[in-house]
């Protein structure tokens, strides 16, 4: 199907114009790293699976943030696909989130009220700080796999080091410098797609998809079990 035309004037200003590169380059990704993008066409699949399998769950609580989850992974893959680096980042740690809160929610439903009371007060939102701790998340998804939480764990930092945090990788990964007899000359590339990081951030997309279908694998197993997620996810490990 032939695309639409686009509405007059598009393309007349920056904004327009930057977010034609960003299409012709998930293009470009589409193309000529196909296996890449059919590995994250099978992840998303999945999180479609099984959020339509949950109708009439017991822990329809969880599932709000499985829903937010495979939004930000969505969001993550047009991010990396158009070589938006470090803005992927910042994505993946929210969906790595989702995942940890769903799971901690899940396991501990008394702490549902005080997440949902954050906004009451400034002891309630203290209380939600004190108490949804990344590093309380990532232990309890530790107690109950040791394997998944070393994953989650390394995910995270790394979503921390290149983007999610304004830290020096998240720079450098993007910095470009132009150097002749008169000048140094620093650019930021707002996209990359020839370099090494591009790859890395298409993987690190699929690989934390990948997980957090893992962590919500411990809040619906019965249900992975059933509609056959549990093999599904086995498979699409392979290679990452």
């Amino acid at each position: 199907m032939a695309l639409p035309m686009p509405p007059k004037g598009w393309g007349d200003d920056e904004i327009t114009k930057f977010f034609d590169i960003l299409s012709e380059n998930s293009y470009a990704t589409y193309a000529n790293l196909r296996s890449w993008f059919q590995k994250l066409v099978a992840i998303d699949s999945a999180y479609r699976k099984l959020i339509d399998s949950l109708h009439n769950s017991q822990d329809w609580f969880a599932a709000f943030f499985l829903l937010r989850a495979h939004s930000n992974y969505l969001t993550a893959v047009r991010l990396s696909a158009s070589g938006q680096l470090p803005e992927t980042y910042t994505v993946l740690r929210s969906c790595l989130e989702n995942g940890l809160y769903g799971l901690y929610l899940s396991k501990n439903p008394s702490s549902r009220e005080t997440w949902l009371r954050r906004h009451d007060t400034d002891a309630h939102k203290q209380k939600v700080r004190d108490e949804f701790k990344i590093a309380t998340l990532l232990k309890l998804l530790s107690s109950i796999d040791a394997k998944e939480g070393e994953v989650a764990e390394t995910l995270y930092e790394r979503a921390i080091d290149c983007g999610a945090h304004p830290n020096e990788l998240a720079l450098m990964q993007t910095l470009q410098m132009v150097k002749d007899s008169e000048k140094i000359e620093f650019k930021v590339a707002y996209v990359e797609v020839r370099s090494s990081q591009f790859q890395l951030a298409l993987k690190t997309t699929a690989q934390v998809g990948v997980c957090v279908l893992g962590i919500f694998r411990l809040v619906y197993k019965e249900r992975f079990d059933i509609i056959g997620l549990t093999d599904s996810l086995i498979r699409l490990r392979e290679g990452l």
